[in-house]
């Protein structure tokens, strides 16, 4: 398997169990694979998108811009992740997609996803987890906006991205994990102005539970982090799979009943008499 694929399968791996012929699959729908630089807008909001991505390496973020000029960042992409199969099957995308970093991405079209969908149950387990997955992430964002507090939000948000980046296998040895994103990027995205997330993360930083230097994040107290964050691993859907479906995939593949042809039709002709 290539290595654009690794973050994803270090994903996929922990919530099912994926066979030779499934991983060459994905192999064959991550053929289509460019080197962007950041900045590369690889989704516009309100144009045509014929392909939706993975992201094989770097960071993206995806984005909405209103009509003041105000942005909101829905939330950050990192390797493994893919931009949105939803662009598939709409006329134009509902929002954008924007390189953090320079970035390695794999472009994927209709007939590419639809046939690595269909190849087999377990693959089609697998990619409807990973938008069970972008859900649940987006989900929780709308719950930190409307409920948490500034403080909560910085504090689940790194914790997010903590955990994600584990799931791809994308942590430093100790732990800690590059971020990119600049402080404006971190502000849109808690919904906060840049100078309230200074004086939160300022508070964060003397609290001793993680420290953010440059573009360096450390968790040093996960423990006292969970619990003044809320968080919880059922957010982000990163459970196995539910044991109805465990059951299915454990099962040998039926082979197809035979299609037998119905029957003819008789006619029957009725001579009339004279």
């Amino acid at each position: 398997m290539s290595n654009v694929a690794a973050p994803l399968l270090h994903r996929l791996s922990r919530v099912v169990d994926l066979s030779t012929e499934d991983l060459w699959a994905l192999k064959s729908m991550l053929a289509d694979c460019i080197s962007v630089p950041a900045g590369t807008a690889l989704v516009r909001e309100g144009e045509p998108s014929r392909h939706t991505f993975l992201l094989a390496s770097g960071w993206a973020l995806r984005e909405r811009h209103l009509r003041d000029g105000s942005r909101q960042v829905v939330n950050f992409l990192v390797p493994g992740d893919l931009s949105e199969p939803g662009v598939l099957v709409t006329e134009a995308a509902d929002h954008s997609i924007t390189t953090l970093t320079e970035a390695r991405v794999c472009r994927v079209g209709h007939r590419a996803w639809f046939d690595t969908m269909t190849a087999s149950p377990a693959l089609t387990m697998a990619l409807w987890w990973l938008a069970t997955h972008e859900e649940a992430v987006l989900k929780e964002h709308l719950v930190s906006l409307g409920r948490r507090s500034s403080r909560q939000r910085l504090l689940y948000l790194l914790w997010e991205l903590w955990r994600r980046l584990d799931l791809a296998g994308q942590l430093r040895p100790d732990g800690s994990f590059a971020f990119p994103a600049r402080r404006d990027d971190l502000a849109d995205a808690a919904g906060l102005t840049p100078r309230h997330l200074g004086r939160v993360l300022a508070e964060l930083r003397s609290d001793g539970m993680l420290t953010l230097t440059g573009s360096h994040v450390v968790i040093t107290d996960p423990a006292r982090l969970l619990k003044a964050g809320d968080c919880r691993d059922v957010y982000l859907q990163i459970e196995p799979l539910a044991k109805g479906f465990k059951d299915y995939l454990s099962q040998p593949r039926q082979p197809p009943l035979p299609q037998v042809p119905p029957p003819p039709v008789a006619v029957s002709s009725h001579t009339g008499s004279t």
